[in-house]
């Protein structure tokens, strides 16, 4: 029996499609290079975090506010540009045409 393409059967009831949900994947956010630039810059404010508070320990007062400004910054950057990926990543995936559902709350 010759096919003309793929095929695949149809459901026969009213339940759900769970092989392709809407939803992300595991490993998509890290998958998706988007996410990167925000991911490296939370990494380097937590890590930037622990010399912050050991010249506070040692009482290098100067250094340890001029760091742990560095560390609020890079945090702060890290994570607005993981949300703003995450806002826009519904409107990629529904295409150029499709209106974007906006928070009721």
């Amino acid at each position: 029996m010759a096919s003309d393409g793929t095929w695949e059967i149809p459901p026969l009831d009213d339940a759900p499609d769970i092989a392709r949900t809407p939803g992300p994947q595991p490993g998509e956010t890290m998958a998706d290079t988007g996410n990167w630039a925000g991911f490296v810059l939370v990494g380097i404010g937590l890590l930037t975090v622990i010399p912050a508070v050991a010249l506070a320990a040692l009482g290098a007062q100067g250094w340890a506010l001029l760091i742990g400004f560095i560390a609020c910054v890079a945090l702060a950057a890290g994570a607005a540009l993981l949300v703003l990926q995450r806002r826009n990543q519904p409107a990629r995936q529904q295409g150029p045409g499709a209106e974007q559902k906006t928070a009721a709350w």
